[in-house]
């Protein structure tokens, strides 16, 4: 069985004295974080915004009675890929518990979209069923066919 054991400030800074370490060490400021750019309307694309769009744009395929259930991938999950024409794909699972009689409740969102924040351009767009191999859904995401 552990034992809690509280230890004051000055116990706690001596502690880390016989231990080798000093206050002189640890960082009195934190490392300044340089301010993120200005994004717009006339910005391109990102792949976190394809993401967010992709997920906003096949939700009502999807058809959820309660979109509070469905869950999806983490952006850090998703298959990407920036195309060389500018266009970005993305490969997004996602589960439905809630899914209507004979559809999946495990599914995947496929996306392709180049274009601005303020005028995405559609190339495709749709819900599918998952897909295992990572080079199928790069060749998927590489395609050119239109929604």
């Amino acid at each position: 069985m552990r034992r809690l054991t509280i230890v004051s400030a000055s116990g706690f800074l001596a502690a880390l004295a016989l231990a080798g370490c000093t206050a002189a060490a640890l960082p009195t400021e934190p490392t300044p974080v340089p301010p993120a750019e200005a994004r717009g309307p006339d910005s391109p694309l990102e792949i976190i915004d394809v993401y967010a769009l992709c997920k906003a744009q096949t939700l009502y395929q999807i058809r959820p009675d309660d979109p509070s259930k469905v869950t999806w991938g983490s952006f850090g999950e998703a298959i990407s890929l920036v195309r060389d024409d500018g266009y970005i794909g993305i490969y997004i699972e996602a589960t439905n518990p809630n899914a209507p009689a004979g559809a999946d409740t495990d599914f995947a969102l496929e996306c392709k979209v180049g274009g601005t924040i303020g005028a995405p351009d559609w190339m495709s767009f749709g819900v599918q069923t998952r897909e295992s191999d990572r080079d199928v859904i790069l060749a998927n995401l590489a395609a050119t066919d239109s929604a």
